[in-house]
Order: structure tokens, then C-alpha cells, then sequence
């Protein structure tokens, strides 16, 4: 099993590195892929200590709504760990991109990962052209994927451009020329659990 982390590792200017948030996360999947057990502190007391001293995710993740995709699942992560913003086809927005903002600049995440994945709905509505109330979803999709009908290759461009959404964000942008904040990009593979780091 991994290191157990406690909130001890986050405190202040102690703030986990980019790099060690994606050795964290890949580690965190390395040993789903192996586990039969979720063995992360999800206890009680975890859940008051959250409360009664506030949270300090070392990463934020955007990912799609998919109800296979869990990011404290696939990085074996436990209670104030993450901070996960979901949203059908993880595209980004106004909204997602202020949630972004709130975990980089407020809760001082260093690692803003976009987390796509394969066999995506929204990404197959998009290459097959459905509009209608999924059309403020399928229209980013097929913006970003620009005609691509390979899935996996257009679940890559999806995430490519949503981290370009989320590079375009001044106070993100900021962040990162200063070497305060990472923006990476990885697919998880709905057949397997795997994740690939773009």
C-alpha cells in the first residue's frame, strides 16, 4: 500500500509540489488497479476533522459526470483529498473554470488536471452531431475534436482544449508563469481503470 496522508501533510507552505501530486495520483491508480479494498480514511473522524479545520486537496480535478469516471476511486484517494468539479464531457465553462479558480487561488491546489475518458457520451454525441438540450455540451465537444471520429483521439483533443480553456483563465495564467499551479491533462480508460497521463 501507498503513504497514508493527513491533513498535516498540507498545512501551510507545505503545499504538495505539482510533480508530487501527479506521483500521488498515479501511485493513488497504480494501487487501484491492484486493490480490492478502498482503504483511504473516509471515518468519522476524518469527516470532523474536515469540518472542524477545513480542507486542503493537493489536487483539482476536472472531470466528466460519467457516472464510471470517480476520481477519489481511481487515485485511491480519501475524504478532503480531491477537489472534483464533474460536468457531462469535462468541458469547461464559466462555472467550471470559477471552480478552478476558487481551488488554485483559495485552497492553494498546485495540479489542475483535466481528467477525459474513453468511451465519453458526450464525446460520441458530439461526433454524431446531437443538439438539441445537449447542445451547450455537443457544441464545445465538437468545437474542440474539430471533425475527429476516432474516440479516443477525440477524447485527447476534448481534454487538450479544456486545459486551453483553463489556460486562458488571467488568474490560472498567473499562476502557473509563476510556478505556483500545474495544468495537465490524462484519459481514463473505462474498460480497465487505467489512467494515461497526457
Amino acid at each position: 500500500m501507498g503513504m497514508r496522508y493527513t491533513a498535516d501533510d498540507f498545512d501551510g507552505d507545505s503545499r504538495v509540489a505539482p510533480d508530487e501530486a501527479l506521483r500521488r495520483l498515479a501511485e493513488g491508480n497504480r494501487i487501484y488497479m491492484e486493490a480490492l479494498d478502498h482503504k483511504r480514511d473516509l471515518s468519522p473522524a476524518r469527516i470532523r476533522e474536515l469540518f472542524e479545520n477545513g480542507q486542503r486537496p493537493f489536487a483539482t480535478i476536472i472531470t466528466c459526470a460519467d457516472s464510471r469516471v470517480v476520481p477519489e476511486h481511481a487515485f485511491m484517494a480519501g475524504l478532503g483529498e480531491l477537489f472534483v468539479v464533474r460536468v457531462a464531457g469535462n468541458v469547461v465553462g464559466p462555472v467550471e473554470a470559477a471552480s478552478a479558480v476558487y481551488a488554485c487561488a483559495h485552497l492553494h491546489t498546485r495540479l489542475l488536471l483535466v481528467l477525459g475518458h474513453t468511451h465519453c457520451g458526450a464525446i460520441k454525441a458530439a461526433i454524431d452531431g446531437e443538439a438539441g438540450a445537449v447542445a451547450p455540451v455537443t457544441e464545445r465537444v465538437a468545437a474542440a475534436i474539430a471533425g475527429e471520429d476516432d474516440p479516443y483521439r477525440a477524447s485527447v483533443l476534448n481534454t487538450e482544449a479544456a486545459i486551453a480553456e483553463l489556460r486562458a483563465v488571467p488568474e490560472l495564467a498567473a499562476l502557473e508563469q509563476a510556478g505556483d499551479l500545474r495544468i495537465a491533462g490524462a484519459i481514463y480508460h473505462t474498460h480497465c481503470g487505467v489512467v494515461d497521463f497526457l
